[in-house]
């Protein structure tokens, strides 16, 4: 097996045979946070199974082996796991992807093991060093004054602040922050309200879990029912755009003329979007000229020119100086200087103006209307670590842009009663298709998305497809992802990740799902692909395995 040259056969040897109980009590904690930072009902249920398993009759059941679990032997224990993630029955399958998971985020949680695979983080201090040289725009100036709050007899109930404004907007990310900047630009006042905060440089860490916490919506933990796709959705100042990797691809004319056709936005199809597309274009500076392309990225552009296919250089997002990280966490959270998305553009765009009111930190809970029904104020709650503080925030208009997940659970819990709502949610679900290369690839160094091939962009004649390109993950993100059929070829695959070089397809879907929130307050989703769209990821993972060989690489 092939390891990097930095890793040394004892290093390599000590980390297959070291137990996750090697570091037993960091263990328990970091897996019981995972589990915490999880949806409550997936915990409850897990702690349900764990009971279960850990009967002799409970045992048997579930693995058709004697126990309790615990007492099983490793060979009988992975075989158990094996026959789970294979199981026709979708709650064993659950079980065994819940237990994946957990080992997955075990074996990578703790810096123990990264030696092993080749893999060292950027120097954090450089990193922050690098930040203030670029000079970020610091928001601290722009956060709404909270009260604090006064003491109370035991029967009081407590009142909120009021904070009035000219308008209350949602959100701020792409759409939030750019409604944001035009209504402060012209002149009003206005609350911005985001569950995520603000981080200086500072304040912020080169670490997965840290990233995840900061910066996702449940820290990481999102999925739809029965587990069958990951969320990674952005909950950080910026929106998603704190989190999107750097590349810009302007919307494909037939997404805006299928728009105007099928929609009725006619606007979408015009030349005034057009120039709309263009002045984003100048005010995030896109360009192709002078992008580095790490080993990754110059693996997809070598293995479509030898076979033929389309590839391109990927427009990236504002001049961004050297950095340590040469832009491998923007993933996480890090954009300072000019690559940083909405904080380097609308926002401050609209803090500059000095009509912003940040209320960072801050969860809308409802929207309140007027006698006449319209909206004219929204109910929230800021949070400061352990304390929070509710506020009641007044404008002569609401705008909502909190996202695809978040925009119609606010909504709902407002009142609003249209049968739409939550409802035609589009997901572009993806695929990952690795390559193993005999040099070192190290595709965790370097920005991703640098390049594109759009060879299976339009397999319909109506722009539906996928597109292929090359991601970055860290660590535990890496491990997640790695498929395990038992732990001697988790470890190998593990050991080959210097040496890995990934390729994405992201599908144009057309299949539909919906979101809610349950009685618990949890973000609940259900999505399901069509065939259709099946087909089409089913051959952009063809073709991208395609150009993996083509460029060298090998299976696992």
């Amino acid at each position: 097996r092939l390891r990097a040259p930095t890793v040394s056969e004892a290093e390599l040897i000590a980390f297959a045979r070291r137990p996750a109980s090697a570091s037993a009590d960091d263990m328990v904690a970091l897996v019981g946070g995972k589990i915490a930072a999880g949806p409550a009902h997936d915990g409850e249920k897990l702690r349900l199974i764990l009971k279960v398993l850990g009967s002799r009759v409970g045992c048997k059941v579930l693995t058709g082996k004697h126990g309790p679990f615990y007492k099983l032997s490793t060979s009988d224990t992975q075989e158990v796991i094996r026959s789970w993630l294979c199981s026709p029955l979708l709650p064993m399958r659950e079980i065994g992807k819940a237990v994946k998971l957990l080992a997955a985020f075990a074996a990578m949680a703790l810096h123990t093991n990264w030696k092993a695979i080749g893999y060292a983080r950027p120097d954090i201090q450089a990193m922050q060093a690098s930040a203030r040289k670029m000079q970020a725009f610091d928001f601290r100036a722009c956060r709404a004054a909270l009260e604090s709050p006064r003491p109370m007899l035991s029967n009081e109930e407590p009142q909120p602040q009021e904070i009035i404004c000219d308008c209350v907007v949602v959100g701020s990310g792409p759409g939030g922050a750019v409604v944001a900047a035009e209504l402060t630009e012209a002149g009003f006042r206005v609350a911005l309200l985001e569950v995520g905060q603000w981080q200086s440089s500072e304040t912020q860490s080169c670490s997965e879990r840290e990233g995840f916490r900061a910066a996702y919506q449940m820290n990481g933990n999102l999925f739809t029912e029965h587990k069958d796709f990951t969320i990674l959705a952005g909950s950080a100042f910026g929106g998603g755009a704190a989190v999107n990797w750097n590349c810009c691809l302007p919307p494909p004319q037939q997404v805006r003329e299928e728009w105007a056709r099928d929609f009725g936005i006619e606007w979408a199809a015009s030349e005034e979007m057009q120039q709309s597309v263009e002045q984003v274009r100048q005010r995030l500076a896109m360009h192709t000229e002078g992008v580095k392309l790490n080993a990754a990225n110059q693996v997809l552009i070598r293995g479509c020119e030898r076979l033929g296919y389309q590839s391109e250089v990927a427009a990236q997002q504002g001049w961004e100086p050297e950095s340590p990280d040469n832009g491998g966490w923007c993933s996480l959270g890090w954009k300072h200087g000019s690559r940083q998305g909405m904080h380097g553009s609308a926002l401050a765009d609209a803090a500059r103006t000095g009509n912003l009111v940040l209320l960072d930190g801050c969860r809308a809970d409802e929207i309140l209307r007027d006698p006449l029904g319209r909206a004219c104020a929204v109910r929230a709650t800021v949070s400061s670590g352990p304390s929070t503080r509710q506020v009641i925030v007044r404008g002569r208009g609401v705008v909502v842009a909190g996202g695809t997940l978040q925009t119609p659970q606010l909504l709902r819990r407002s009142g609003l009663k249209n049968k739409h709502i939550g409802r035609h949610l589009h997901l572009h679900p993806a695929m990952l298709v690795w390559g193993r290369f005999d040099e070192e690839i190290r595709h965790f160094e370097g920005a991703p998305m640098t390049t594109v091939s759009r060879v299976v962009e339009d397999q319909d004649g109506r722009g539906y497809g996928a597109k292929i390109f090359v991601p970055n993950f860290h660590p535990v993100t890496f491990s997640a992802l790695t498929p395990w059929q038992g732990a001697k070829e988790f470890m190998e695959s593990l050991t080959g990740y210097a040496h890995a070089a990934p390729l994405l397809s992201l599908v144009r879907d057309q299949g539909e799902g919906k979101v809610w929130e349950d009685a618990a307050g949890n973000t609940r989703i259900a999505y399901t692909m069509t065939s259709q769209d099946k087909k089409h990821l089913m051959s952009a993972g063809e073709h991208a395995a395609r150009i993996l060989v083509a460029a060298g690489g090998r299976g696992g």
